[in-house]
Formats: C-alpha cells, sequence, structure tokens
C-alpha cells in the first residue's frame, strides 16, 4: 500500500456556500415592472438604397467578421467607403 495521505480542503466549504442567503425584494419588482411594460405598436420602417459595389464591400465586410484571423487592414480608399457606407447607416436613425 502507498503512503498517500490525504490532506484536508480548508476553505472548501467556501465552494459550496450560498451565494445570496438572504432573498432580495426589489427583483420582485423589477421583475414586474418589466412585464408590464406595453411594447411598441408602432415600428419605423426604412429603406436604404446601396450600389452594387456598397453591397459588394459589405459582403465582404461580413466575411472579415466572419473570420477575424485571416482579416487584413483595409486599403485607404475601402476604410473611405466602409466610413461613408456607415454615415449612411447611422444617417437612417435620426
Amino acid at each position: 500500500m502507498s503512503k498517500f495521505k490525504r490532506v484536508s480542503l480548508v476553505g472548501s466549504e467556501e465552494l459550496f456556500r450560498p451565494t445570496r442567503p438572504e432573498v432580495v425584494v426589489e427583483t420582485d419588482e423589477a421583475i414586474t415592472e418589466v412585464l408590464d411594460r406595453k411594447p411598441a405598436t408602432e415600428k419605423l420602417l426604412r429603406t436604404l438604397y446601396f450600389t452594387p459595389d456598397e453591397i459588394d464591400l459589405l459582403l465582404e465586410s461580413v466575411q472579415t467578421a466572419k473570420y477575424p484571423d485571416k482579416a487584413r487592414k483595409p486599403s485607404l480608399d475601402k476604410f473611405e467607403r466602409l466610413d461613408a457606407i456607415r454615415d449612411k447607416l447611422q444617417g437612417a436613425n435620426d
């Protein structure tokens, strides 16, 4: 038989203690407040028109976001075109 000695894990009871021993009352009020809200009935739809070049650029951006390890820094021209599309999209929210 081996001479392996078990060591007591001092402090392991901390792992199993409840994180919040007392019940928080504010949680119930916050939940009912969220449930009582009325959903927005009016939705604003906007139409944006993109050129085929802008669509290609957006597709390329999605591909870059999907696979960031293969991403390269965009050229200055492409960066400015992306910035223009961003301004176009943000202008739609105004």
